[in-house]
């Protein structure tokens, strides 16, 4: 564990004193001055192993499926990219650790009869808008609100798009698609599991189905 301050970032010259007393069996550290560590031979690799959690949607909200997803390694992770990289409908896990290590890909194997929707987005010349728009979809289950930004992490970024599950439903019943100037427009009635490509000024949106993405024997019409 490492203690560090950069109160005048302007400033590579600071150097800050202790803010209280350390723990050296614990292994922390004071750094005065963030920019000196590589010269002093300062080590912030901590391998401690990574941690999966499931939301259950419960009050208990969160299951610890850590060791049973293989994905709690111990090789100093730094960024985590979260997108659908296989295309069956499913959020993988892409992580990349420290040190020059490799880049490992998480799939994503849970199996859901939620429906799902991926969708993406164009201006009205048809090039992609890939952040800055909210969703809201209505279902017979409820509202869904999300917001399109490219998540950053440490030295990695998400897609441009949005992958939602929607619930055991078979039709979304209203999309409403609010773009990054504010204006609006609504959708009815929309199909599942597949592709939305939303284009800003279209009266439709543009649907392609995904077979794949059909689990538990449930067809494009939930049969």
């Amino acid at each position: 564990m490492w203690r560090a301050v950069v109160s005048q970032p302007l400033d590579r010259t600071c150097d800050l004193p202790e803010l209280g007393a350390l723990d050296k069996e614990l292994g922390e550290f004071w750094t005065g001055n963030a920019f000196a560590m590589p010269r002093n031979g300062d080590n912030l690799s901590a391998y401690e192993r990574n941690r999966l959690f499931l939301n259950r949607g419960q009050e208990e909200a969160f299951l610890d499926g850590s060791f049973a997803s293989g994905a709690d390694i111990d090789s100093d992770s730094r960024s985590v990219v979260a997108a659908d990289f296989d295309r069956d409908g499913r959020t993988d896990l892409l992580v990349g650790s420290v040190g020059g290590g490799p880049l490992r890909l998480f799939l994503n194997r849970y199996e859901s009869a939620a429906a799902r929707v991926l969708i993406q987005f164009q201006d009205a010349a048809g090039k992609a808008i890939e952040s800055g728009c909210r969703v809201i979809l209505k279902t017979e289950q409820g509202g869904i609100v999300r917001d399109l930004f490219m998540v950053n992490s440490c030295l990695a970024q998400s897609p441009g798009e949005l992958l939602v599950g929607v619930g055991e439903v078979e039709r979304v019943e209203e999309c409403i698609i609010r773009w990054p100037d504010g204006e609006r427009q609504v959708f009815k009635d929309l199909p599942v599991n597949g592709r939305w490509l939303v284009k800003r000024g279209a009266e439709n949106v543009q649907f392609t189905p995904v077979a794949g993405w059909y689990v538990h024997g449930r067809g494009p019409d939930g049969n």
